[in-house]
C-alpha cells in the first residue's frame, strides 16, 4: 500500500481553510434565524425542569449526573455548562448546537478528503479534485433542512454531539491508517493515536446510544478503503470492537444476566412488539430517504401508522427501495474492485452502508415509544451526504459542460440552505411550531395539547381552549389535556367550567397533584374556602414543594 503523492492531491491548508470558511458561513446563514427560538417539547424535561443540570457539581463533583443517564453523560454535561454560564437564556444553547453542527460539517469534509487518500480510491479520476468533493459533501450536510431536527431542537444536541464524536473517530481512524500505511508513524506515535481514538469512541458511547455501531463503522472504513485487515491491523481493531459491549453492559443489571429484553425495557416506552416495530421501521426509513431527497413536509411530531405486515404497500415499497440500495452498494463495490467503475464509487457504496448501519440502533428490533423522529437521521445522513457528493461529482465529470454542472450543484446547495432557513422560521415560536404539527398531524392528541399549551403560555387562553378540546376528543382519558383545559378556562375567568373540568380530571387521576392544586385555586376564586383548602392540601401532599398557579 502506498500513500497518495503530492501530485495526486497535496495538503493545502489555505485551500482547506477557505473551503471550511465557506461551509461555516453557509451554516451561519442557514441558522441565524434560529438562535432565539424557544425551548420546546423535550427541552422542558431535558433542560428547563431538569434539576440535575442546575448544579454543575452533579456532573463534575459527584456521580449523580452520570448515574441518571450514564450513556448520555457528556451531552448532559454540556447542558449543565450552558446553564452555569447563562441559566435558561436560550441563545447560548442554540449557539452551542450550531457550533457542533459546523464542526460536524468540517468532519464530513475531512472524512471525504481522507477517504480519497486511501489505497482503494487512489486511482480515482476525482483524486485531484477531492477537495471539491469534500466541500460539496460538507455543504450538503450543513445546509440540508432535515438537520434542523438535531440542530434547532435544543435537546437533540444529544444526537448531534454523539455524531461529532462518531465522525471524529472516523476521521482519526483514516488519518491514523494513512500515516501508518505511509510508514510515518513510529510505535509510540501509533500507540498514542490508537489511545486517542479509543477515548473518542468511548466519549461517543457516553453521549448517546447510537454510538453502539461506531466500532462497526470503523471496520466498514477499513474494509472499504484498505481491504481485508491484515493480522496486525486486526489486532489493533480488537480494542475498538471490544467497546461494542460498553453501552449494553451499562444498560443492564449484570446481577440478573444481560439480555436484549433488559436493554429493551430500559429504552422502551411503547407497546409495540419487536416484529411490529421492525416492520414499521422499513416504512419509516423509506420516509427518511424521501425527506433526504425531497425535504418537504417535515414534522416535529409525526402521526405515523404502525404496520404489522410486510405486504402493506408502504412497507413493501420501502423494503424494495432498501434492498435496491443495498444491492447498488454491492454492485458499486464489485464494479470498483474489478476496474469497471471509477474507484470513487466504492465511497458511494460505503456511504450507503454507513446510512443503514448508523440507523440500525433506533430502527431495528428494540421498540422505542415514537417510531419516527427526524433527528434520528442526523448521523446516518453524514454517510449519504458523502455518497451523494461523490456520485454527483462523478456524474458531473462525465458531462460535456462541467462548469454548468458545477453551477447546478451550487444551486442545489443554495436551495437546501433556503429550505433550512424557512424551516427554522417554523421553529421561531412554540405557537408556529405546534401549529405546523397540528396541520400535518391533525389526529394526534399530543399535537393539539402542545399547541394549546403554547397558545396559553403566549397569553391567548381563548385560542388554547379549542386545542385542548380537540386533544380530549381524540384522547378522552388524557388527564394532562383535561387539566390544561381547566387552567385555560380558569385564566378566562370561566370558573364554573374550570371546576367541572378539573373535577373530572381528579376523578380520572386522583393522584394528579397539579389538578388538585388548580381545582383548589378555582374553588378559592369562587369563595369556597373549605373546598379550596382541602384540594390545595391534597395537592401539596401528593407533590411536596409544589406551587399553585
Amino acid at each position: 500500500m502506498r500513500a497518495v503523492s503530492a501530485a495526486e492531491g497535496p495538503w493545502r491548508p489555505a485551500r482547506h481553510a477557505a473551503s471550511l470558511l465557506c461551509v461555516t458561513l453557509l451554516g451561519i446563514a442557514c441558522y441565524a434565524n434560529s438562535l432565539r427560538g424557544p425551548f420546546v417539547a423535550d427541552d422542558a424535561s431535558s433542560i428547563v425542569d431538569n434539576g440535575l443540570l442546575h448544579d454543575l457539581g452533579n456532573y463534575l463533583g459527584s456521580l449523580r449526573g452520570y448515574e441518571a443517564l450514564p450513556n448520555r453523560y457528556l451531552a448532559y454535561l454540556t447542558f449543565a455548562l450552558n446553564y452555569r454560564w447563562g441559566g435558561l437564556e436560550v441563545f447560548g444553547y442554540h449557539l452551542v448546537n450550531l457550533v457542533i453542527h459546523l464542526a460536524n460539517a468540517a468532519l464530513v469534509y475531512a472524512l471525504v478528503w481522507l477517504a480519497f487518500g486511501t489505497p482503494r480510491l487512489a486511482g480515482s479520476a476525482l483524486v485531484r479534485s477531492r477537495g471539491w468533493v469534500a466541500l460539496l459533501a460538507a455543504a450538503l450536510f450543513v445546509a440540508h433542512p432535515i438537520e434542523t431536527a438535531a440542530v434547532t431542537y435544543v435537546a437533540q444536541r444529544i444526537a448531534s454531539l454523539a455524531t461529532f464524536f462518531y465522525l471524529l473517530a472516523a476521521v482519526q481512524y483514516l488519518a491514523w491508517r494513512s500515516r501508518r500505511a505511509a510508514g510515518d508513524l513510529g510505535g509510540a506515535a501509533s500507540a498514542a493515536r490508537s489511545l486517542a481514538l479509543l477515548l473518542t469512541v468511548l466519549a461517543a458511547m457516553k453521549t448517546k446510544e447510537i454510538a453502539f455501531t461506531l466500532p462497526l463503522a470503523l471496520l466498514l472504513l477499513e474494509v472499504s478503503f484498505y481491504g481485508r485487515p491484515s493480522a496486525r491491523t486486526a489486532l489493533l481493531l480488537v480494542p475498538l470492537l471490544a467497546t461494542l459491549g460498553v453501552i449494553p453492559l451499562t444498560l443492564v443489571d449484570l446481577g440478573r444476566g444481560a439480555s436484549i429484553g433488559q436493554v429493551e425495557q430500559t429504552v422502551r416506552a411503547g407497546g409495540l412488539s419487536r416484529l411490529d416495530y421492525l416492520t414499521t421501521q422499513f416504512a419509516v426509513v423509506g420516509t427518511y430517504l424521501r425527506l433526504l431527497v425531497l425535504p418537504i413536509g417535515q414534522n416535529l411530531d409525526w402521526d405515523y401508522p404502525v404496520y404489522r405486515s410486510l405486504l402493506a404497500p408502504a412497507v413493501a415499497l420501502a423494503l424494495a427501495v432498501h434492498l435496491a440500495l443495498l444491492g447498488l452498494a454491492a454492485f458499486l463495490y464489485r464494479g470498483a474492485a474489478r476496474g469497471r467503475l471509477d474507484p470513487a464509487w466504492r465511497l458511494v457504496g460505503a456511504g450507503v452502508l454507513w446510512f443503514f448501519l448508523a440507523l440500525s440502533v433506533e430502527s431495528s428490533l428494540i421498540p422505542i415509544d415514537d417510531v419516527i423522529f427526524e433527528h434520528r437521521v442526523y448521523l446516518p445522513s453524514a454517510g449519504l451526504m458523502a455518497a451523494a457528493a461523490t456520485a454527483l461529482c462523478l456524474l458531473a465529470a462525465r458531462l460535456p459542460r462541467p462548469r454548468a454542472a458545477a453551477v447546478g450543484l451550487v444551486a442545489l446547495v443554495l436551495a437546501l440552505a433556503a429550505g433550512t432557513a424557512l424551516r427554522n422560521r417554523v421553529w421561531g415560536s412554540a405557537v408556529s411550531l405546534w401549529a405546523d404539527v397540528v396541520e400535518k398531524s391533525p389526529r394526534k392528541p399530543r399535537a393539539h395539547l402542545n399547541l394549546g399549551k403554547a397558545l396559553d403560555e403566549a397569553g391567548d387562553p381563548a385560542a388554547a381552549v379549542p386545542e385542548y378540546v380537540a386533544a380530549l376528543r381524540l384522547d378522552p382519558a388524557s388527564p394532562d389535556a383535561g387539566n390544561d383545559l381547566g387552567v385555560a378556562l380558569f385564566h378566562l375567568g370561566r370558573y364554573d367550567e374550570a371546576i367541572a373540568e378539573l373535577r373530572s380530571v381528579v376523578r380520572l387521576a386522583p393522584g394528579y397533584a397539579d389538578a388538585h392544586l388548580n381545582l383548589g385555586m378555582a374553588y378559592a376564586r369562587k369563595g369556597w374556602a373549605e373546598q379550596a383548602n382541602q384540594e390545595m392540601s391534597l395537592g401539596m401532599r401528593l407533590q411536596p414543594g409544589a406551587a399553585a398557579p
